[in-house]
């Protein structure tokens, strides 16, 4: 590699794609926008029956479109890894927004690490764009293995990374319906400390519809793949207290979100969960409380 190639390294930009006719456009306008020009974009349209593809098609700049089957966000994002060219991978999801800067940023401030994650502000139906990701919570960097557990903060459009460690722990794992992106960058944290740029340079959409249903289908996997994390490691009182940690978080997060689409019925079994693994704490004590009584006064859905 000469010296060219090591300071303005190649960056493949994987953006997988399902019926992503509303937004598409925008996110590639924003890839191309980008002041960081030495890079590749690959869509991977995973069986799309809407006009994705002649989006793609009539797109007027030079942009690698491969066509799957239906297999998922998983399998499109390991084919646009495995098709890709460059040393470093960055991810954006189809209805996602990059800010200009947000490649060069990131690759600048990546010193010896090996993967980098930014910052990024809310957008969609019921998001301004006024509200970062960071006002949340405390946004980690280096070695964030154990925080990451806890709480998952790494937005995977805002993900810079090398491809040989992605090769190294084995992609995303496509038999899982969810969560495979935080299993991920969990596989990878335990080793590898993270970059992260602190700057909001992505505007990830979200959306207000179905929070109960999908907090109704991620809480098991969730849990599940707490408990596969901790087999792996050793069975001290450290990880113990961590892994009731985990669970009581994802718990009492489940709770919230399921009050907030008023299904009040699961909003009070996952704040009863949570109490069960914390019974003498003041937290989930109140979150019982206040879901019990939300059960009552309101017609369960």
């Amino acid at each position: 590699m000469n010296h060219a190639e090591q300071s303005i390294p190649l960056i493949s930009v994987v953006i997988p794609a399902y019926n992503a006719e509303s937004y598409i456009q925008s996110t590639l306008d924003s890839v191309f926008n980008q002041t960081y020009q030495n890079i590749e974009v690959i869509v991977v349209d995973d069986g799309s029956n809407d006009s994705t593809q002649s989006i793609l098609n009539a797109y007027p700049h030079n942009v690698v479109v491969i066509k799957t089957e239906n297999k998922g966000v998983s399998h499109a994002r390991n084919t646009g890894i495995d098709a890709a060219k460059g040393g470093w991978i960055a991810f954006v999801d189809s209805d996602d927004i990059w800010l200009p800067t947000k490649l060069e940023e990131q690759i600048i401030s990546i010193g010896e690490c090996q993967w980098s994650h930014c910052d990024s502000l809310y957008i969609g139906e019921n998001q301004s764009g006024d509200v970062k990701r960071s006002d949340y919570s405390h946004i980690p960097r280096g070695n964030v293995f154990e925080e990451l557990i806890v709480e998952n903060f790494i937005t995977t459009s805002s993900v810079l990374i090398k491809k040989s460690l992605l090769n190294q722990y084995g992609k995303f794992d496509e038999t899982l319906a969810c969560l495979e992106d935080w299993k991920l960058w969990i596989d990878i944290s335990h080793e590898n400390p993270i970059a992260y740029c602190d700057k909001s340079l992505l505007e990830y959409r979200v959306y207000s519809g179905s929070t109960s249903r999908k907090a109704r289908s991620v809480m098991p996997i969730h849990i599940e793949l707490i408990d596969q994390i901790f087999k792996a490691l050793p069975s001290s009182t450290h990880y113990k207290k961590l892994k009731n940690k985990a669970k009581i978080k994802s718990l009492t997060i489940c709770s919230y979100i399921a009050e907030e689409a008023q299904d009040y019925r699961f909003s009070l079994y996952c704040s009863y969960k949570a109490w069960v693994e914390a019974p003498l704490s003041k937290t989930t004590l109140r979150r019982l409380i206040a879901s019990t009584i939300n059960q009552l006064v309101y017609k369960p859905k």
